[in-house]
């Protein structure tokens, strides 16, 4: 991308936007937001030493960018990549936005919707690997293609350097963050190019320039992506299917109607599967709800969640969690009944999950809160702090007035070590697999159907094995 094409869309972004706000004001907003999250996110002083990752220091060498600042555009987004810095996407601007933030906001997002290429591609085993293929003008890009490099630069290199502009998973056993949506940040999207090596199958680089401001043309498939929040029996394997999309109180009545419609035929049911995969999370009284109308009897399980000190009640006395300054903030048994109508069912139970957090993954505390139970944990490793928590604390900045959250706890539950604050542990891990994006590509109905669940997904196989 030319320098001149990109100042160009900087000017014409920006120019309806005069700085307002002085460089002093600016100065004062970063440091109170520094301040903030150093004070009450405790994940900050564990992803430093589990991560080797200091965010705090990141922030602040944001500091010295406030001199070239010349439009209140230029400083919200500053004030974003900061929020994005801390690598917790409980750590973000908050609503309703002010009145110096909205019109910001608005116009950053017009940027953003500008950019419409996409690269479908799946983080496997340290790499960036293309799971639908795609046609660039003459070449097309395979299935099983890796990303190797972008703007000539290895993609850890590129994704290190990056960190600011979108939130990312980590990889423990690499040591290195990651994310499928890299090449999409507060940078590119002022880009009207970026320019990626791929490694195909046959081991031949192509070396291509894609535009930006263009939808990708994927090669068309068959497949639709239907997918709801549904109770199914499957016959004759016997299976209860429970598919929850979004953890919204307004599904409870729907699933205590459908799985009350089993109440007389759990003699029937093999397995019950619970099926987490895509949601994006909301009410933990939605999960809560879901197992207390299957469980045969009661569930108890440890729950201890820590905090910085301000918000705890006394300091921890572990060395592991005394080491980050903790403080506890909850430290008892939680227990969950099941409910009047429940199935008590006594079976094995399968909770898939993957790309979890929030409520979302709040709901994994119960199949990995015993390894030895009839519930168990089926997915990936999501890279990111699981686990229950409290609601996230608002503020302000004085100057811009931009609301913004931070979490002020994490869970510790059961901790023998740093990597295991991150609750990322699950008891069947489902390995990816290119032969199973072949599969896909080549099936003509719909991906969330029984018989592509049954015949195609690798989570359903896993489950069937067991």
């Amino acid at each position: 991308m030319k320098l001149k094409t990109l100042c160009l869309i900087l000017c014409t972004a920006t120019s309806a936007f005069s700085q307002s706000i002085t460089k002093d004001q600016m100065r004062e907003d970063l440091d109170t937001l520094i301040h903030n999250i150093t004070r009450i996110s405790p994940h900050i002083a564990v992803k430093k030493d589990v991560w080797k990752y200091d965010a705090i220091q990141e922030m602040k060498n944001l500091r010295k960018r406030i001199d070239t600042i010349s439009s209140d555009l230029s400083y919200y987004i500053l004030l974003q990549q900061a929020l994005t810095l801390s690598q917790d996407m409980h750590t973000s601007t908050w609503y309703p936005l002010s009145d110096w933030a909205q019109p910001l906001n608005n116009a950053y997002q017009r940027i953003r919707n500008s950019f419409r290429m996409a690269i479908p591609n799946t983080y496997m085993n340290g790499k960036y690997i293309i799971r639908e293929a795609f046609v660039y003008e003459k070449d097309t890009i395979a299935i099983g293609s890796e990303i190797t490099q972008i703007e000539g630069q290895p993609v850890d290199i590129y994704v290190r350097q990056h960190l600011s502009g979108r939130y990312y998973s980590y990889d423990m056993k690499q040591g290195k963050f990651f994310g499928a949506g890299f090449f999409k940040n507060f940078e590119t999207i002022f880009r009207d190019s970026l320019s990626y090596s791929f490694r195909l199958p046959s081991g031949l680089v192509k070396n291509i320039t894609m535009s930006t401001r263009e939808f990708t043309r994927y090669v068309p498939v068959g497949y639709k992506r239907k997918n709801m929040t549904r109770v199914e029996f499957w016959e004759p394997e016997n299976i209860l299917y429970i598919r929850l999309t979004e953890m919204n109180a307004d599904s409870i009545p729907f699933l205590q109607r459908e799985l009350a419609r089993y109440k007389n035929r759990t003699q029937d049911i093999k397995r019950i599967i619970i099926d987490f995969r895509g949601n994006p999370g909301g009410d933990d009284t939605t999960w809560q709800s879901l197992y207390a109308a299957v469980l045969p009897s009661k569930v108890s399980y440890p729950l201890k969640l820590s905090a910085n000190k301000g918000f705890g009640k006394e300091k921890e006395t572990r060395s592991l969690l005394a080491k980050y300054g903790l403080h506890s903030l909850v430290d008892k048994t939680e227990r969950l009944e099941p409910s009047d109508s429940s199935l008590h069912f006594t079976g094995k139970i399968f909770v898939l999950f993957e790309d979890h957090y929030s409520s979302a993954g709040s709901a994994m505390i119960i199949p990995n809160a015993r390894k030895d139970d009839q519930i168990i944990s089926v997915g990936r490793k999501t890279g990111t702090f699981l686990g229950v928590g409290y609601a996230p604390l608002v503020f302000t900045l004085p100057h811009s007035k931009l609301r913004y959250r931070i979490a002020p706890s994490i869970e510790t539950t059961g901790v023998g070590r740093a990597g295991d604050l991150m609750h990322d542990d699950l008891e069947i891990e489902v390995p990816y697999d290119i032969r199973d994006f072949e599969a896909t590509a080549t099936y003509t109905g719909n991906l969330n159907d029984k018989a592509y669940l049954l015949h195609y997904d690798p989570f359903i196989r896993v489950v069937m094995q067991h």
